[in-house]
């Protein structure tokens, strides 16, 4: 019922750099894409920061025959999201920030202004310590949940495990690698964590 790719809606993805959110929203579209079709699919990118992130976007919407889309502000964003309306997925990679950056405010009233869910992704391999202050600083009324990322890397999954339980913050997707879209898995009661670790 948590599967957002037959759910559909916008959702954007948020959380530290590196945290593989540009990979993240490619898995995502590349699976809406073979469930819904490109025409219902587009992605979107509020990231000017990066170096290459929108053209890395754009080839990636490019491979999947999906529309790539640009916002700079809560009304480009607003205006976007109109034009997007008939799509049943729309997916938005957002600028990598610290948990204590100064946009990140401004990227909460953003989303929260444009009625944008968002999910939180977290590194499996991150402290328990840099986790609980990611949660506490990124976390807003729009987060419906979190991705955990770069399982992979990681020792265990119990820091990220327990950090999500304590913040009831419900576990939508595990990432394990980079490949797209294979190493997605939705977390269902019947995943065997062994064959995604």
């Amino acid at each position: 019922m948590d599967d957002i790719i037959t759910k559909g809606g916008v959702y954007a993805l948020i959380g530290p750099t590196g945290v593989g959110k540009t990979t993240t929203t490619a898995k995502l579209a590349a699976r809406a894409v073979v469930q819904h079709g490109a025409e219902k699919v587009a992605l979107l990118t509020t990231d000017f920061y990066r170096i290459a992130g929108y053209e890395q976007l754009k080839i990636f919407g490019k491979v999947l025959g999906v529309e790539v889309h640009t916002a700079r502000d809560t009304d480009d964003l607003r205006l976007t999201l109109s034009a997007l309306r008939h799509k049943h997925l729309v997916l938005i990679d957002t600028e990598g920030m610290g948990q204590y950056a100064k946009g990140v405010g401004d990227q909460n009233k953003m989303f929260d202004a444009a009625d944008v869910q968002c999910l939180l992704l977290l590194n499996a391999t991150s402290s328990g310590d840099t986790l609980e202050e990611v949660v506490r600083m990124l976390r807003s009324k729009k987060v419906i949940g979190c991705i955990v990322t770069k399982l992979d890397e990681a020792a265990n999954i119990g820091t990220v495990a327990e950090i999500a339980v304590r913040h009831r913050l419900t576990m939508h997707y595990m990432t394990n690698g980079r490949q797209v879209p294979e190493d997605l898995h939705l977390i269902t009661p019947n995943l065997k964590l062994e064959e995604v670790l």
